[in-house]
């Protein structure tokens, strides 16, 4: 009896994927990769000092990689060699992925089959999944080979050309990496941003109306009241949050429109003029309302949505997907493809109407375009496995906790991407209330205005459509204290009926006053959006890129927020002076864009390598460059990586380890931590829960003040 031996990754998917071949398959596991570049110090001794030595590549010929076989998998690679001895065929049926590919064409590569290889791929772990995938074999796709083990050597390249400069200037055992310093930056960046900001005060009013002029009928008069906000004094518009600069400015645009900043006696009187002014209404408008569900999931969307609604980080996130896919309930979980196969939308629509009724099917399937350029349009998104989805319901009794959690936010957003627009009215009603002379603009006196202008709006959801099932999370937004900050689209609030000219009951007016707030902090979620958005790195590698940023000291997590320590200051500081390209968020990209490019064939991975590492000599110099960063690239262009290593020159470590404070004094970046040092050499430490943005002079004098105070003698001679 003939035996064809099936290989995939993972053994938790060994039993299921076996159950479904028959006996005339033997199924075995090679537990991830089998092989790969081994440290330098791990290389023979022969080989240490030829051309392998430094980074287990030769640069000079061709970039040929030095591979070895895990120590760890030995065993492994022993027992699927004795399996492929009684076999005919060789199926390859890792992960539908660039790595799965490579895992492929490694184990083809040390196995040495003299049997027919087939590579057999599949994106769901069901019966019919891998029927399909049994029938419709291929070859290995040597170009996504090429792509990831392009990115393999890159990834080393950078490493340890630009390690070992943070070893000598900074500290020991930290790493630079190509997504994992930009990440970083990305997080340095935003707490700058928030060190240099300076905040605004600014005052506005808020009013209740109602339709009801009356005052006998109290609870009439209440249910036919609606709360409106002050927009504007004279036509003049009111300054909000947005209106002001990160240094507590207005901005240029709110200064030529002459926008009013309201401070508090100013917005007091206000107040108090509408309280008692003849209010009407002068403006109605309203507009059809219609709202769109969110595509299914990819990986980065998933991982985003899961921090949000779950409090899962990533790396949390992929490991329980891993769980569900390989356990035969979702999808393949590594994919940034947004397209859901004939099978799965006649699977969503059929339970749409199954749950909730004919009317919240569309009359056509919705098909969704990825954003990503270089997206794998034959993986599909991330949903519910089988060609009929199994609901929360029916997998309560299989999958508990954080499995179950992630199972229905799945289920939930793929059901919802294949169900009707949310439709609705937004109504927009303006009021005008002309005002008793009142001073209105500095503290104390000021133009008086004549007439106040507020604004209310209600969304009036007539048919919640996709609504039903799933509503999309969203990132903390700057300006959310802003008064009558616009209330989130589902919302259904709901105006009483008015008319241009009506007159209205003013109830209440009350001033408030607000204070414009810094940047938020950048959560994983919104790191990884901001990743993605960039199109810097994978989705596939987002996980291990917030691990790593982490598990290197670079941030630490305070509740959901990332705060960068001060060590990344340092790290960040160093790689914008002196590697600037290699942080930079376009040129990043780029090299993202240029893999995808080996991966379809259309770039040669050698020629591409020698360009990065060597150069182009005078290529790429002739153009003059407008700013620094084009210098740097043009730079890497002509020296290559190498090359600027090799001239990098001396590099001030004292410096790129010191950070100004103000007034003179200077946080440092030390061996045992960071410590704050004034001009005259006096010197306090930095506790470790105290963020970079809160480390202010005053502050700073504080600790100077705590670290004399706590000063002990220790003996006399």
């Amino acid at each position: 009896m003939s035996t064809k031996l099936v290989i995939v990754e993972s053994p938790n998917k060994v039993r299921s994927i076996a159950g479904y071949l028959g006996p005339e398959f033997d199924v075995e596991a090679s537990v991830g990769h089998i092989r790969d570049l081994p440290q330098p110090s791990e290389l023979p001794a022969t080989m240490k000092k030829g051309p392998y030595g430094k980074f287990a590549v030769d640069v000079e010929d061709d970039f040929t990689p030095y591979y070895v076989v895990n120590p760890d998998k030995k065993k492994t690679v022993a027992q699927l060699k004795k399996a492929l001895k009684g076999a005919d065929e060789l199926y390859l049926a890792t992960d539908d992925d660039r790595e799965g590919e490579a895992i492929a064409w490694h184990l083809q590569q040390v196995l040495k089959p003299k049997v027919p290889v087939r590579r057999m791929v599949f994106t769901e772990i069901t019966r019919e999944a891998v029927t399909r995938a049994l029938d419709n074999t291929r070859e290995l796709d040597i170009h996504l080979v090429d792509a990831q083990e392009t990115r393999r050597i890159l990834d080393r390249l950078v490493g340890y050309e630009v390690s070992p400069v943070l070893w000598r200037k900074v500290r020991a055992g930290l790493s630079a990496g190509r997504v994992q310093s930009v990440a970083t930056r990305l997080v340095v960046e935003r707490e700058r941003e928030r060190m240099a900001f300076r905040s605004a005060s600014y005052w506005g009013v808020e009013a209740t109306f109602s339709t009801v002029l009356s005052a006998v009928d109290v609870t009439a008069r209440q249910e036919a009241s609606f709360t409106a906000r002050l927009v504007t004094l004279d036509g003049r518009r009111v300054a909000t949050g947005r209106d002001f600069n990160d240094d507590g400015q207005l901005r240029p645009a709110a200064l030529k429109a002459s926008a009013v900043h309201l401070h508090q006696v100013g917005a007091t009187a206000v107040a108090e003029a509408i309280g008692r002014g003849e209010p009407r209404v002068v403006g109605v408008e309203d507009k059809p309302y219609k709202r769109r569900p969110a595509a299914p999931f990819t990986t980065s969307t998933l991982q985003q949505e899961a921090s949000r609604k779950l409090r899962m980080n990533p790396r949390e996130t992929m490991r329980v997907a891993q769980g569900l896919y390989e356990n035969g309930f979702i999808t393949y979980m590594r994919t940034d493809s947004t397209v859901l196969s004939g099978q799965a939308v006649a699977a969503a629509r059929s339970q749409v109407a199954e749950l909730y009724g004919a009317e919240y099917v569309p009359e056509r399937p919705r098909v969704y375009a990825s954003k990503s350029k270089g997206a794998q349009e034959a993986h599909e998104a991330i949903r519910p496995a089988g060609d009929h989805f199994r609901t929360p319901a029916q997998v309560s009794g299989e999958l508990t906790g954080a499995q179950f959690r992630l199972y229905e936010l799945i289920w939930k957003r793929t059901v919802a991407s294949q169900m009707a627009d949310a439709v609705g009215s937004t109504a927009t009603v303006t009021v005008e209330v002309p005002l008793t002379p009142v001073a209105g603009e500095s503290r104390d006196s000021g133009p008086t205005f004549s007439t106040a202008g507020l604004t209310a709006s209600g969304t009036v959801i007539t048919f919640r459509g996709f609504l039903a099932a799933y509503e999309e999370g969203r990132d903390a937004e700057r300006y959310q204290d802003d008064a009558g900050a616009a209330a989130k689209d589902s919302k259904d609030v709901r105006l009483p009926a008015m008319i241009s000219g009506q007159e209205l009951a003013a109830l209440d007016a009350e001033a408030s006053g607000h204070e414009t707030t810094p940047p938020p902090r950048y959560t994983e979620a919104s790191l990884v959006k901001a990743l993605e958005e960039r199109e810097i790195g994978r989705p596939s590698t987002y996980a291990a890129t917030m691990s790593t940023i982490s598990d290197r000291g670079y941030v630490d997590h305070r509740g959901q927020a990332l705060v960068p320590t001060w060590l990344a200051f340092a790290v960040t500081r160093l790689l914008e002076e002196n590697f600037a390209e290699l942080v930079d968020y376009d040129f990043t990209a780029s090299m993202e864009r240029d893999l995808d490019r080996i991966a379809a064939g259309e770039e040669d991975r050698v020629a591409w390598l020698r360009r990065f590492y060597n150069g182009q000599g005078g290529a790429g110099t002739e153009q003059a460059a407008s700013n620094e960063l084009e210098v740097a690239a043009a730079a890497l262009r002509a020296q290559g990586l190498k090359g600027l290593v090799d001239n990098l020159g001396e590099i001030d470590a004292r410096a790129v380890n010191s950070i100004e404070i103000g007034e003179g004094i200077t946080l440092r970046v030390g061996r045992y931590g960071p410590y704050l040092e004034d001009a005259e050499g006096k010197r306090a430490n930095v506790p470790a829960d105290l963020a970079p943005d809160e480390l202010t002079v005053d502050k700073a004098r504080e600790l100077f003040t705590r670290a004399a105070d706590d000063g002990r003698e220790l003996g006399v001679d």
